[in-house]
């Protein structure tokens, strides 16, 4: 073998095997696979970028609709109200060009005729289904501070607001996500974001009864998509 040819004692044959008997790799050793688009190779891995549909062009951003209401206690009771025959949150959608806040403080009054001052973020509640579509709803905890109770609804789909004992709760609301978003901050009192897949868990409490209907009528029979309507 030529001299030139032969690996002196120390050099990067050497280095290797202690590498390998140290459990050490070297620069490209591994198991020669990339990581998958976004999963974490490292502490300190980069964020694999979502893969473009075309050369050049990403893919189009999501658009969930975008919910805003109140949530405004009297001593042990939490202000309601009916619309279409069921009871919720003060709610409603953004508008364009308005700010969340804005537009919750702005339903509030529309729905129960009360002007509210906000104070902090309650809960951020997010649900998709096939037959709804993504919603993300933001509620916040509200101070009265003017108005009158009495629905201003431009749209009259409210027909009633009213303050209701939080012990009576699940006799009014029933739609899922909105009822254990609630109970778990009336619980805990500190703002979280609750998501929930309709299309693999259920999205209404139990078999509806009326509260507050007008004597000898009819029980509402079950509409889902409505309870979900923004």
């Amino acid at each position: 073998m030529p001299e030139d040819a032969k690996v002196a004692p120390g050099g990067a044959g050497a280095q290797r095997r202690r590498r390998r008997r140290r459990g050490v790799r070297g620069p490209g050793q591994g198991s020669g696979q990339p990581p998958l688009p976004g999963q974490v190779s490292g502490a300190t891995s980069v964020p694999v970028p979502a893969a473009p549909t075309k050369r050049g062009q990403k893919r189009p951003l999501a658009e969930p609709r975008i919910g805003v209401g109140c949530i405004v206690l009297r001593g042990e009771e939490i202000l309601l109200v009916r619309e279409r025959g069921r009871w919720s949150l003060p709610k409603g959608g953004l508008e364009a060009g308005e700010l969340v806040q804005e537009g919750a403080r702005r339903e509030t009054y529309e729905e129960t005729g009360l002007v509210v001052e906000l104070r902090d973020l309650a809960f951020i509640v997010e649900f998709q289904a096939q037959t709804w579509g993504h919603h993300l709803q933001f509620f916040y905890t509200g101070r009265e501070v003017g108005g009158t109770l009495a629905p201003r609804d431009p749209d009259r789909d409210v027909q009633e607001a009213r303050f209701v004992p939080l012990r009576q709760l699940r006799e009014f609301i029933r739609f899922r996500p909105r009822l254990v978003a609630l109970e778990t901050w009336l619980r805990d009192r500190r703002p979280r974001h609750f998501v929930f897949n309709l299309d693999k868990e259920p999205a209404m409490l139990r078999k509806r009864r009326r509260v507050g209907g007008m004597p000898g009528t009819q029980p509402v029979q079950d509409d889902p998509t409505d309870e979900a309507d923004l």
